[in-house]
């Protein structure tokens, strides 16, 4: 569906809803990410890029402090205080058996939004767009984005991007208890149309990368596996690269961050499995400045190299891969027309990426359903994506 029809569909949500014409419509974008995986909450390099998948916001402010919440994707609503007391981070085992677990999310949004802004007040909104739930392309920041995008435009409170994004990424920690870093909040709200972005997220700057790979998609196989970030392992990620740098500081009183790393801080690290975390983070960075190089030449196979390598290291040295998405990779990956193929986002389920020709898209789906029904007994989902601009401001209705 394309963006002025989930618009128009979020307009006419809100107004059979809350019998009145919304005052502002945001959209933003969910996202693939290239290469890049596990490196963003370590101030690592990341080559993501905005896809044509969207959360839509439709809001109005009100006159008391009252939050209505509507999400189309749950057909549920929900009513609480703007100016409620903010909780303490929620940990994973409160995430389960609660049937507003969803809305933890808009909750966090509009409250955090109002402490930012200084201004107390509720709103209406109601949450609506296509962006997959749960399948690793970011769509809880898609839905934070534009809810946040929609929060400042209907109040003027002017807040800039960069802090609109932290924003977003303070629901994650705070509201949904999940310790993820700024890639997907960023690139929401900051890609460009037609380009990746590289993210530095030490320096919190990033450059447009355009993409020189004509004649080729990029096609995402969704493994059906849903993952709850919050009750898997990748907290644990979090904490062991942690806990590896505090180690190679302590040999090492050069070493400040995980950017002073070298190969040779390896043998600082005493635990194997620690080691491997660390060893990831290395390479998964070198990898990102090859694939630069590669995006922006056009050279596939390259790209499609480093891509595989990506996955190998996610796989055996962070381990977040599952079953279901190494079958993915694997068929994928041993078809003629795909240059390579990797998991994408925080892991143990989801979809994989694949770098495909655009006349073997179809081929490429039918042997990776394949084998993946043959062994799982069941088709995995595919769909290909083009590169989006990010968040924007759609207005009254009536505007563009």
């Amino acid at each position: 569906m394309k963006l002025d029809d989930l618009v128009a569909a979020a307009r006419r949500g809100f107004t059979e809803r809350f019998a009145a014409s919304p005052i502002v419509t945001a959209s933003a974008p969910g996202r693939i990410n290239v290469i890049g995986e596990h490196t963003d909450y370590n101030d690592g390099l990341a080559l993501p890029g905005a896809i044509d998948r969207w959360a839509v916001v439709a809001l109005s402010p009100r006159g008391d402090d009252l939050m209505r919440i509507y999400s189309d994707a749950f057909a549920d609503e929900i009513a609480v205080l703007s100016s409620s007391v903010l909780p303490a981070p929620r940990r994973s085992d409160q995430l389960r058996g609660d049937e507003n677990d969803w809305a933890a999310l808009p909750i966090g949004a509009g409250r955090l939004h109002a402490a930012a802004a200084g201004v107390w007040r509720g709103f209406d909104a109601l949450i609506g767009g296509n962006v997959p739930v749960g399948a690793g392309v970011a769509s809880s920041a898609a839905v934070e984005m534009a809810l946040l995008n929609a929060l400042r435009a209907a109040f003027g409170s002017g807040i800039e991007d960069l802090e609109l994004v932290r924003l977003g990424q303070r629901v994650e920690h705070e509201y949904l208890g999940v310790a993820t870093g700024l890639m997907d909040q960023y690139t929401a709200q900051l890609s460009r149309a037609g380009a990746l972005m590289l993210i530095d997220f030490r320096e919190l700057t990033h450059e447009h990368v355009n993409v020189g790979l004509d004649g080729w998609a990029w096609l995402l196989l969704d493994s059906g596996v849903r993952h709850e970030l919050a009750a898997s392992a990748y907290g644990e990620r979090v904490c062991e690269t942690r806990a590896a740098l505090e180690q190679v500081m302590r040999a090492d009183r050069d070493v400040r961050s995980f950017r002073d790393l070298t190969e040779a801080h390896l043998s600082c690290v005493a635990e194997e499995p620690l080691r491997r975390r660390l060893r990831h983070y290395l390479h998964e960075n070198e990898r990102v400045r090859r694939a630069v190089d590669a995006v922006a030449a056009g050279e596939a196979a390259e790209l499609g190299r480093l891509i595989l390598a990506s996955h190998a290291s996610l796989r055996d040295d962070h381990a977040v891969s599952c079953p279901e998405l190494d079958v993915l990779v694997e068929s994928a990956g041993a078809v003629e027309g795909c240059a390579g193929a990797r998991m994408m986002g925080g892991g143990f389920g989801g979809c994989t990426i694949n770098l495909v020709r655009e006349n073997a898209v179809d081929v490429v789906v039918a042997e990776a359903a394949a084998t993946f029904r043959r062994r799982f007994g069941r088709a995995p989902g595919a769909g290909v994506f083009r590169l989006v601009g990010g968040a924007v401001i759609h207005g009254l209705p009536g505007d563009a």
